[in-house]
């Protein structure tokens, strides 16, 4: 597998047949053979998740499909509005919350977000690929405590779904704003799954929470699973 990191929490899964786009809304996106099947997934609508530029690659590639979290809705009349071409709509599929859908060969399940739309588990290609979305656990300091205990019992709903489940490459946030709980999220799920890989995302440029976790109490036992990322438009072969 060739990963690339877009930005944010947007990344490019490249294999044999298949190229998967998660989250794409900024940086520069490669350019793969136009016998591929390109499918972009878009795990619900807020604007650093994504954007309706994604829908102008349908003219570049022959075989394209989009996967949208259910919370992004858009209509022919929201598309004529935007002007996007409404012949877009024959290539989505919108995914609700801890569902199964089949598309072809590939097999895309979701777990619910503990924020908006989905999380994506994405099977093709003999491989298994898990993109959190906003599925995270959030704890913020000031917060209401009843907010906070009960974001803790949702992520750790979600997570149970998937307990024990092998994935080759993982997409997992690590929110520097978040201060000293930056790690619960992706602590839990290394815990508690088979992961080959981890990219941390949700990051806001600040790279150094990267090494602040594989230094930590809670990641030194993961870290030659946790990808240290430093730039947008960095490749890794996994």
């Amino acid at each position: 597998m060739k990963i690339t990191y877009l930005y944010h929490s947007g990344f490019a899964v490249e294999l044999d047949s298949h190229v998967l786009v998660f989250d794409y809304y900024r940086g520069k996106l490669p350019e793969w053979e136009n016998d591929k099947t390109i499918l972009f997934f878009a795990s619900h609508k807020h604007p650093d998740h994504f954007d309706l530029k994604i829908f102008d690659y349908i003219s570049q590639y022959k075989k394209l499909h989009y996967f949208l979290g259910s919370d992004i809705r858009v209509n022919e009349k929201y598309l004529e509005r935007k002007g996007v071409d409404c012949s877009v709509r024959s290539a989505i599929t919108n995914t609700g919350k801890n569902t199964t859908t089949q598309w072809e060969d590939i097999t895309v399940e979701t777990l619910r977000s503990t924020d908006e739309g989905v999380a994506f588990l994405v099977c093709v290609e003999g491989k298994t690929i898990y993109h959190a979305g906003d599925l995270n656990w959030w704890h913020w300091e000031g917060e209401d405590p009843a907010w906070n205990a009960r974001m803790e019992k949702d992520y750790r709903a979600e997570i149970a779904r998937i307990a024990g489940r092998h994935f080759d490459a993982a997409f997992v946030p690590l929110d520097p704003r978040l201060g000293k709980h930056d790690g619960l999220g992706m602590r839990l799920f290394l815990e508690r799954t088979d992961a080959g890989v981890v990219f941390p995302m949700h990051m806001w440029d600040d790279y150094a929470v990267i090494d602040r976790f594989r230094k930590s109490g809670a990641g030194k036992p993961y870290a030659d699973r946790i990808m240290k990322i430093s730039f947008a438009g960095q490749e890794f072969i996994v």
